[in-house]
């Protein structure tokens, strides 16, 4: 910024930097463990200070507490603080020190242009800095550059800190984990009886949504307090915690140190399974059945729900390049009801039903066939962080680490392949050992869980071409057993 020099003749420019009068303070702290602010209080009155003695006006103060200047999150108060210099709000920066400002020197260049193209100055309480000249800019990215080295090396030292204490069996600080007391002391019977329903539930192959809208509709909340979401039920039984296992970035680190809810086998089982799922959850169960399962008995593709003003209906999708034909459709309540009836009726067979669980668990295999998979997974789990750890030891290189990176992801996706053909196997068993008649039983399932009972038993069932306006039960075909 400059100004016409008063001492010249009227008209005569001498152009010099004028002397800033509007200072922009900003303070900040990274940690206000408190709450109280006192830090950010202390940074304050030391730059008002400095500014009372320069003759400078305070135009105002941007506060960024608690917040890290390293971690790269959001700052809306450094935000505004640049906007308004590029606005002409103010002349100065004053900061208790540079590190309090910025640890990035990326963004201390976005000062230094300010500077250059505004005449912005730069004020610090710890020592003078002057932006208009090359020594001054080399002490203001000096200073920076050891704020971000500083921070670097706390951060190596705050992650390998973590990390010897996850090895060595301490639980983690913060908020409770569900099924436990906090520091996972104890047990807490009443949520552990909905982990242990819930692993079922996912391991017999019903959807992660379907669960948690049960629950919220059961009004059963999660640590919190909160209703479930289906990613905060994934986090809970993803969790090596609830084997009595310490976990560190989602690798297992040490063996069982409090009481388990599940077993290491459950839970490798369910670590392994929900890693695989994808998608994006949605926020209550499915509302059609059958998606999927039925077929177009002209083109033969799968056949999806959509609503329909006469009701909710099952149609074949007209997708162009996908060879659908678009001329199925059939109402789905009706649908729903004879294809129940249907895999009732058939699992009313004890013999059918025995057929399904011989062919779906694999009885020739043997009980141990799960153990060995599970006690593998967890080995991998090991072998990953010992090959990033060479990698960042640089005993190999990157193209060597990559290639047995994907070589153990491999291995890792067979052996839950593995695991999860015996879903279908378990939801029979378990369907089996309800007490009541069938029907009853039917009824006293989820929608997940009434899903995961067919596709246990039926491979897909075809819908063919309405001869008729009226419902019509035999345009739907047989279904087409898995065993």
């Amino acid at each position: 910024m400059y100004h016409e020099d008063p001492n010249q003749p009227p008209h005569c420019c001498i152009y010099q930097v004028r002397y800033p009068t509007r200072a922009a303070i900003c303070v900040r702290i990274s940690k206000d463990r408190t709450g109280a602010g006192l830090g950010v209080a202390r940074q304050e009155e030391d730059c008002r200070a400095l500014c009372e003695r320069r003759g400078w006006q305070v135009a105002r103060v941007y506060v960024d507490n608690d917040v890290s200047a390293y971690s790269g999150k959001p700052r809306p108060a450094w935000r505004e603080l640049l906007t308004d210099l590029k606005a002409g709000r103010a002349d100065a920066v004053v900061c208790w020190h540079v590190d309090r400002l910025t640890r990035s020197p990326r963004e201390l260049e976005d000062v230094i242009d300010l500077h250059d193209g505004q005449g912005i100055a730069l004020a610090t309480v710890t020592g003078e800095i002057d932006l208009s000249t090359p020594t001054g800019r080399m002490v203001a990215r000096t200073l920076g550059a050891a704020a971000r080295h500083e921070s670097e090396h706390k951060a190596e030292r705050q992650r390998r800190e973590r990390l010897q204490k996850a090895q060595a069996g301490q639980a983690s600080t913060g908020t409770r984990g569900y099924g436990y007391t906090l520091g996972n002391t104890a047990i807490i019977e009443t949520e552990a009886a909905v982990i242990k329903e819930a692993a079922t539930r996912v391991l017999a192959g019903e959807s992660l949504r379907s669960i948690a809208f049960d629950l919220n509709d059961r009004a059963i909340p999660s640590a919190t307090g909160r209703q479930w979401s289906p990613s905060a039920l994934r986090s809970v039984l993803m969790s090596g915690r609830i084997s009595g296992r310490r976990e560190y970035h989602g690798q297992i680190v040490a063996a069982p140190f409090w009481p388990a809810i599940l077993t290491t086998g459950q839970s490798d089982e369910l670590r392994a399974l929900l890693s695989r799922r994808t998608g994006t959850p949605c926020a209550r169960a499915r509302s059609y059945l059958l998606s999927g399962i039925l077929r177009c008995g002209t083109c033969g593709h799968s056949m999806c729900g959509r609503p329909h003003t006469a009701g909710r209906r099952y149609i074949c999708p007209r997708q162009p390049g996908n060879h659908t034909c678009g001329t199925i459709a059939v109402m789905a309540d009706a649908t729903e009801t004879e294809v129940r009836d249907r895999v009732l009726t058939a699992l009313d067979n004890p013999a059918f039903l025995a057929r399904l669980l011989a062919a779906e668990t694999g009885t020739e295999s043997g009980d141990s066939e799960g153990e060995d998979v599970g006690a593998r997974l967890r080995e991998i789990d090991t072998q990953r962080g010992e090959l990033a750890a060479g990698w960042a030891a640089k005993e190999i290189d990157r193209k060597e680490w990559l290639a047995a990176r994907a070589q153990l992801r491999d291995e890792a996706d067979t052996l839950a392949a593995t695991l999860a053909r015996s879903q279908h196997g378990r939801v029979l068993a378990e369907f089996a050992a309800m007490e009541g008649h069938l029907w009853d039983r039917w009824d006293q399932l989820t929608p997940g869980a009434q899903r995961a009972l067919i596709t246990a038993i039926v491979d897909h069932i075809t819908v063919n071409p309405a001869q008729t306006r009226r419902w019509d039960p035999d345009r739907i075909a047989d279904p087409i057993w898995r065993a």
